[in-house]
């Protein structure tokens, strides 16, 4: 099985919802949701991955498609992956963006402003 994403625009930012799995396709996935932003033209972005399979070891390789953003909101719902978000918000801001996760698109979406 492979992996889909659905977009929706809200104000200026992008939510990708992500569904189905990541083993091999972090990378794929990472690289669609950059151009996808990149073509919209927004400011920040919102990574949904509750639809995700495994996520867990692939959330870092899916928080690169950060790097051209001010704002990122990772959707995240498993709290066994609490442990590894300081890694990840480390590395958004080495690339100059501020990343944060939360369990509600709600609270997500509040975060960045739209």
């Amino acid at each position: 099985m492979g992996y889909r994403i659905e977009y929706a625009v809200k104000g200026r930012t992008l939510l990708a919802r992500v569904s189905g799995f990541t083993h091999v396709h972090a990378g794929a996935i990472a690289r669609d949701i950059r151009e996808e932003a990149r073509r919209a033209a927004i400011k920040h972005l919102a990574i949904d991955v509750r639809g995700l399979v495994d996520r867990l070891g692939n959330l870092a390789t899916l928080v690169h498609a950060a790097a051209p953003h001010q704002r990122v909101a990772v959707i995240d719902d498993n709290d066994d992956h609490a442990r590894y978000q300081p890694f990840a918000e480390r590395e958004a801001r080495r690339r100059k963006a501020k990343l944060r996760y939360f369990a509600d698109a709600r609270d997500a979406l509040d975060w960045l402003g739209d």
